[in-house]
């Protein structure tokens, strides 16, 4: 769908989808593509009032996405630089060659360095596979640093240990909780980003053990445990 912003003069595409749903919803997701919810009988101008409306929230929105899309680039890009995102601050990368068939990396965090051994460094397709492996590895052990820390106090609250934790690369969210399942799963670049915000997205998604939604309840358990959770969720923006 197609909609020319009436202040900016810009032309706004999105995605509409209808569905059974109580309002009218909208979501600028990490690529700058543009996903509006609503339910199934809204007219079509009541949706464009809805985006008119928030046409300044929307503006803001996907420039934050150019700004982090340059901070926070695809893997692809990353391959062809010397320095990767890395806790919110960056580590310069060494690519070397090997005699080994496979690739291996080591990381010397004191010294901001991340060292790559490839069968071939000036490979795109092997620096990918390396720093995928990287940023999943270090992703995992952060998360599960974090889990160490929380979950004796969520299992008093009743609530038993994940049945899995799985990581993976994700478009739009930083986690996921499946009550289904009750299983937990991170994105795999969440090393990228500030402890303090890693630490908030296992809580956050612990939380929703508790509370299956984004109720006030459910938020005033991420305070219960932290209290500056909102200053921590900006961290990820």
């Amino acid at each position: 769908m197609i909609l020319r912003l009436p202040d900016s003069g810009k032309r706004l595409s999105y995605e509409l989808e209808r569905k059974a749903v109580g309002n009218i919803n909208l979501r600028v997701r990490s690529d700058g593509s543009i996903y509006v919810s609503a339910p199934s009988r809204t007219p079509q101008e009541s949706i464009e009032s809805f985006l008119i409306a928030r046409e300044k929230w929307i503006l803001r929105a996907l420039a934050r996405v150019t700004d982090r899309t340059d901070t926070y680039p695809d893997l692809p890009v990353l391959a062809q630089r010397d320095s990767v995102p890395y806790l919110g601050g960056s580590l310069r990368v060494q690519y070397a060659a090997c005699n080994s068939r496979k690739g291996r990396w080591s990381l010397d965090e004191p010294a901001g360095l991340l060292r790559v051994e490839l069968p071939d460094p000036t490979s795109d397709s092997w620096r990918i596979g390396a720093l995928q492996s990287f940023e999943k590895q270090r992703t995992q052990e952060l998360v599960q640093e974090y889990l160490r820390q929380y979950l004796p106090l969520f299992a008093a609250r009743g609530v038993a240990a994940p049945a899995a934790v799985r990581f993976r690369i994700m478009q739009s969210r930083w986690g996921s909780c499946s009550g289904r399942t009750h299983s937990l799963s991170f994105n795999a670049r969440l090393c990228e980003r500030p402890r303090a915000f890693i630490e908030y997205v296992v809580v956050h998604e612990l939380c929703h053990f508790l509370h299956g939604n984004h109720s006030a309840d459910f938020w005033r358990e991420v305070e219960r445990y932290l209290p500056d959770w909102q200053a921590r969720r900006k961290l990820g923006d």
